[in-house]
């Protein structure tokens, strides 16, 4: 799915040396059934061996991949032929880009820029609330939930997005809000601990996992949220969370788009 949220011509395929292990593992394990993007990436790869180097070393588990696709790559190409490798990979992965550009992500993606806090107030009271943000990225669903909650935790995989969100909480003076690392499938944190989890772009993969989980850390009677953001596409109710429970919550972007918010009570 295109974003448009960069111009890939406009981006050096080092970009890729500022990614966690994270970022690249998922690169690397994500898209063996995508011929296209493999080809490319061999190619931005053995054209480009600082990355590939570091790729390698960043994540040792996708090594084995990383030498198969650089020994496939074509040998003798042009410049101009890598180049379009390059801006291929970057292009199809403009949502990992974004993340090692903090100040980019918050000004060229709609779901962050045209968001109302307000929408995510109307699902629940956050006065005085124990809250996890899960996937929290550059921190709209952490920094907003902080003005009436107790305590926030934003947790997020990507370094740099959270080294963003510490930074902030320094220059703006925040008392209560707590980086951490983790990923949906493994909340750091025990069982029955928050009022209100809370997410936006993070589940979908693997529902009954990923709920199972966002479950297992909210305490009875609390609510899980699912809040994505502003964008103008034209969206249908996620047919998953319904089933799972979820009530849904409907408005128009900003941009003309079809956004559903979701909750859901937690009753153990």
């Amino acid at each position: 799915m295109e974003y448009n949220w960069i111009n890939a011509e406009e981006f050096s395929f080092n970009s890729f040396l500022l990614m966690d292990r994270w970022l690249v593992r998922t690169i690397c394990n994500n898209y063996f059934e995508c011929h296209e993007f493999i080809d490319n990436l061999g190619i931005a790869l053995a054209y480009n061996p600082t990355v590939a180097w570091y790729f390698a070393h960043k994540s040792p588990e996708s090594k084995p991949f990383i030498d198969k696709l650089i020994a496939m790559a074509p040998k003798n190409l042009s410049t101009d032929d890598v180049r379009k490798a390059e801006v291929f990979v970057i292009h199809a992965m403009e949502t990992s880009v974004v993340y090692v550009y903090p100040d980019i992500m918050n000004k060229n993606c709609d779901y962050i820029y045209d968001w109302n806090k307000e929408l995510l107030f109307e699902l629940a009271d956050f006065t005085d609330k124990l809250v996890l943000d899960v996937g929290s990225g550059t921190g709209r669903l952490a920094f907003a939930a902080a003005e009436k909650a107790k305590r926030v935790y934003a947790s997020e995989p990507t370094d740099i997005l959270r080294e963003y969100m510490r930074d902030k909480i320094k220059r703006e003076n925040i008392k209560n809000v707590i980086v951490v690392d983790g990923t949906v499938e493994q909340i750091p944190y025990e069982d029955n601990t928050f009022d209100i989890v809370m997410s936006g772009h993070v589940v979908g993969d693997n529902y009954d996992l990923e709920i199972a989980e966002l479950t297992r850390v909210v305490k009875n009677d609390g609510f899980i949220i699912d809040c994505i953001g502003e964008d103008n596409r034209i969206r249908k109710p996620d047919e998953e969370l319904l089933k799972r429970g979820f009530e849904s919550f409907y408005h128009v972007s900003k941009s003309g788009g079809d956004i559903y918010r979701y909750r859901k009570k937690v009753i153990k």
